[in-house]
């Protein structure tokens, strides 16, 4: 076998005999096997020096040397943890440093003098070997993302591991993440609908780099975290918990910024509850991340919302089960809610509407499709009544299950004539319970929500955030926009524009002020940014407004 022009295996003789290494060097064509001949070196230390330099694929070192011998070296490069390949030359009476060689590591054994055809058998098979290894390795690493990505994803699936695997499995694939306690954090990444663009396949895969590469900047004092692409839109990171809630907070309101100012993207974090162990609550913190990210049906784009700063929830949120924690869900007390029961939760505790609508809409033609017995839709619909009933009686501790869902409405079901009618029955029952939780958060919340506005009314023109807001009234940003939403019907952040230009009108009519002072006026420093908002909102520029 000759070389054919692949990698070239470097060797080092490492011997004390001069004449050994002579011999062995014009014995055998070492280029033409596809070998290359490195400076030899007489003893282990030497060679030691040399390796700092060029590190060999392969060394033949003689047993006994003075200064350092076979074995030692043997042994100082297992320490240093170097991944080389080895031959040991021995003479007949030195079998004990023979087996302790190959229990270190070495490929083969030679005594000295050695044959040249049979050196030259050992060379070939030894390169061989080195070559389906450098094979195996390349593909491994070509490979190692999806590998990566894989176990990441297993762990948000409710994938178990013991602590031992856990470890293993982390150290191997380079994912630098602890058993310490973490939080999960999704990012909901959108394009700002002022600069929309039409992004090709290469543009979004440069453009979903660029954010980790911004979330890694910015995050780089969390040392131990990973964050991966889930789906289209929306990233996943795992942070172990090495500081405090608030500065997690403030980071990731610093990346928000920066992502947005940087590549002109909205972008929503929702963040899972404090969780102790990602080997057995993954896929719970995953859950809890995505209700956080619900919200931003209240607070709109661009608002970091932890689990934790919805405090109607979080009293709620976990229970402890046999050691294990899992989102709540009442209803489940006989068999676990599916995947489908999820979002009818989602929508009936957020007070959403669309979601559940469209949950109702998936359900009843999926009912419709599978054509199945008249009975079982029956008992379909009548399930998904009594899971929703139990979600609002869970909220509401006050609503009991029997005066929600009555003896009379189960009849009605049960006699349903047609699957047109048992829609009908299933889909007025599930809207009066979202109506009704909608109507019970509104009622004795209003005083928040009236705050608010009483402080809007005088303070329009300062620089507001939704944190400044919500300081003002005592609740986290989180549960005011959501109060807000509930009362109102309207986003927080809209509700403060209306306000702005409701003013601005009054100032356009009834002053002789320029634009850009009324601008300023009513809290906005670029004028360009006020008119373009203005002729958004009103239809006319201010010039146009005040004709």
């Amino acid at each position: 076998m000759k070389h054919n022009g692949g990698n070239y295996m470097k060797v080092m003789v490492i011997d004390d005999e001069a004449i050994v290494i002579k011999g062995l060097s014009m014995l055998i064509p070492w280029g033409e096997y596809g070998f290359e001949w490195l400076p030899p070196a007489e003893n282990g230390r030497n060679a030691l020096e040399q390796m700092a330099c060029i590190m060999p694929h392969l060394i033949i070192v003689d047993c006994q040397m003075p200064i350092m011998g076979g074995v030692e070296l043997l042994t100082e490069i297992r320490n240093r943890k170097w991944s080389m390949k080895s031959i040991i030359l021995s003479g007949h009476d030195e079998f004990d440093y023979v087996r302790q060689a190959l229990q270190l590591g070495a490929s083969d054994y030679l005594l000295k003098p050695p044959d040249t055809d049979m050196m030259l058998e050992v060379l070939i098979k030894i390169k061989k070997e080195w070559e389906e290894e450098n094979r195996r390795n390349h593909q491994l690493q070509e490979n190692m993302p999806l590998i990566r990505d894989r176990f990441l994803r297993s762990l948000l699936e409710g994938a178990r591991l013991n602590k031992k695997l856990f470890m293993e499995k982390t150290a191997y694939l380079k994912v630098p993440l602890t058993l310490q306690p973490f939080r999960m954090v999704l990012l909901q990444i959108e394009q700002d609908p002022e600069t929309l663009r039409n992004y090709n396949y290469e543009d979004q895969q440069l453009m979903n780099f660029a954010i980790q590469n911004i979330a890694e900047e910015t995050l780089q004092r969390w040392e131990n975290k990973c964050m991966f692409l889930k789906k289209s839109g929306q990233f996943v990171m795992i942070i172990n918990m090495s500081f405090a809630m608030e500065e997690l907070r403030r980071d990731l309101q610093h990346l928000v910024i920066n992502i947005k100012q940087t590549l002109k993207y909205f972008v929503t974090v929702g963040i899972s509850a404090h969780n102790e162990q990602l080997v057995l609550e993954g896929k719970m913190a995953y859950e809890q991340a995505q209700m956080a990210l619900e919200y931003k049906y209240y607070t709109g784009p661009n608002e970091v919302i932890f689990i934790d700063d919805l405090d109607w929830e979080m009293s709620k949120s976990k229970r402890k089960n046999d050691g294990r924690e899992s989102l709540i869900t009442e209803a489940s007390t006989t068999e676990e809610i599916s995947t489908a029961y999820e979002r009818l939760r989602m929508a009936l505790k957020i007070g959403n509407l669309q979601e559940l609508e469209d949950w109702m809409h998936s359900f009843f033609n999926e009912l419709q499709e599978k054509e199945i017995t008249i009975p079982l839709t029956k008992t379909e619909s009548l399930q998904a009544m009594i899971y929703g009933a139990s979600v609002i009686s869970e909220l509401h501790p006050k609503l009991q299950l029997d005066h929600l869902l009555t003896a009379e409405q189960i009849q009605y079901v049960v006699a349903a004539a047609t699957l047109q009618e048992l829609s009908q029955i299933c889909k007025t029952f599930l809207r009066y319970l979202l109506q009704l939780t909608v109507d019970l958060r509104k009622s004795g919340r209003n005083n928040v929500v009236e705050a608010a506005k009483t402080m809007l009314e005088t303070k329009y023109a300062s620089n507001l955030s939704l944190d400044t807001i919500a300081k003002e009234v005592f609740v986290s940003p989180v549960y005011l926009s959501f109060l807000f939403k509930q009362v109102e019907g309207i986003n927080l952040t809209d509700y403060v524009t209306q306000v702005r230009m409701d003013k601005a009108k009054e100032l356009l009519l009834g002053s002789n002020l320029k634009t850009y002072e009324i601008a300023n006026q009513v809290g906005y420093q670029d004028e360009k940014y006020f008119s373009r908002l203005f002729k958004k909102k009103i239809g006319m520029t201010p010039t146009e407004f005040r004709q």
